[in-house]
């Protein structure tokens, strides 16, 4: 399963860049209680645990179900690049009404067709969100004393964790921005989606973003549709996409994702080049680099039975060399470029003794 974003008409001047501090927040909220899935950030969550008094740990737990996953946005990017600090953000809140504020959790649980269902929303919150009671039961009765709580215990947060560090993030979202839109200018919305993270494949000759996800939406720009792209220090590994109109994606910043990068296994590297290592299977890569390809039309070409190039497709893709889309009746076979990008690196950095660590 898998998101799918068809960018046919996506120009550059669709995508706009931005971040909120709030929002980022949040995202540091979400490491903070599932460090495991943010390795690499696990420093900084051990930092953090020491500067949590018990009463802010207990809120903490309370108001997990805003970002315990998925991550409730309250401080989305508008059509137009924006950056905002931590307190316009807050205040931006603060301003907004109540049953706003109820809604916009509602919608995250439920999704947006089901936000007046608030028997289902408190069944549902209350199911996944335990520790979240409190404040699931409170949402309906009291919501501006909820939000209100929550911005107090948010701007705490802040000042404990994140506020000394945040010029040095800034900093860090503002070349990345500034880098990813000279990719952008330079290669066009397609390359600077596939730049983005290694969960982004990109499909050239059907001008398609593929995200990686357990769920699955097509989602196809129009003329005057808008593309939001913000930066994000705590993300890593993952992106963090909302696909509500407009579209928008957090995705970690380039630094993280160079620290992060580890030289291939040789074992690795090895299985791939074996994959390569047979002539029918090099001629199946050269023609897939031209377009995608059913194992027909591969037959055909190739002069073999349908079932060997199955035979050879299988260990091909086995590997993570090439991927399959059906159509209709069929399955379309096409090249994955980062991991043939992988097979470079990987060989340049065995060669000059680049050692594997775990």
């Amino acid at each position: 399963m898998s998101f799918s974003l068809e960018v046919t008409n996506l120009s550059s001047e669709q995508i706009s860049f931005g971040y909120s501090a709030a929002h980022e927040t949040l995202i540091a909220l979400h490491v903070l209680i599932d460090c495991k899935h943010h390795p690499l950030h696990i420093p900084w969550v051990i930092n953090a645990r020491k500067k949590v008094n018990p009463a802010l740990k207990q809120e903490i737990d309370a108001f997990s179900i805003f970002y315990k996953r998925p991550i409730v946005t309250f401080w989305g990017l508008q059509e137009n690049s924006t950056i905002s600090d931590f307190g316009e953000d807050l205040n931006k809140l603060s301003c907004g009404s109540s049953d706003a504020f109820f809604q916009t959790v509602a919608e995250t649980i439920l999704g947006p067709k089901k936000t007046n269902q608030q028997q289902e929303f408190v069944q549902l919150a209350c199911s996944r969100y335990p520790e979240s009671k409190e404040i699931i039961l409170a949402l309906l009765e009291k919501p501006e004393q909820v939000k209100q709580r929550f911005l107090t215990f948010l701007e705490d947060f802040w000042k404990s964790c994140l506020k000394d560090d945040w010029s040095r993030i800034e900093e860090l979202f503002l070349k990345d921005i500034a880098s990813r839109g000279r990719k952008l200018m330079k290669d066009g919305p397609l390359q600077l989606l596939g730049s983005l993270s290694p969960e982004i494949d990109i499909h050239p000759n059907q001008k398609k973003a593929v995200i990686r996800r357990i769920s699955k939406r097509e989602i196809c720009f129009e003329k005057d549709d808008v593309l939001l792209l913000a930066p994000s220090y705590f993300a890593w590994p993952h992106l963090f996409v909302s696909t509500h109109t407009p579209v928008g994606i957090n995705y970690s910043i380039m630094e993280n994702q160079q620290e992060a990068a580890r030289p291939m296994p040789p074992e690795d590297l090895l299985k791939l080049f074996n994959a390569l290592g047979d002539l029918s299977r090099l001629q199946i890569v050269k023609y897939l680099s031209q377009k995608p390809r059913s194992t027909r039309e591969l037959a055909g070409l190739m002069g073999m039975t349908e079932g060997a190039v199955s035979k050879h497709i299988k260990l091909l893709k086995d590997v993570g060399l090439i991927a399959s889309e059906r159509k209709s009746y069929y399955v379309f076979y096409h090249l994955l470029e980062k991991s043939f990008s992988q097979i470079q690196s990987g060989l340049a950095q065995y060669i000059k003794g680049t050692e594997f660590m775990i």
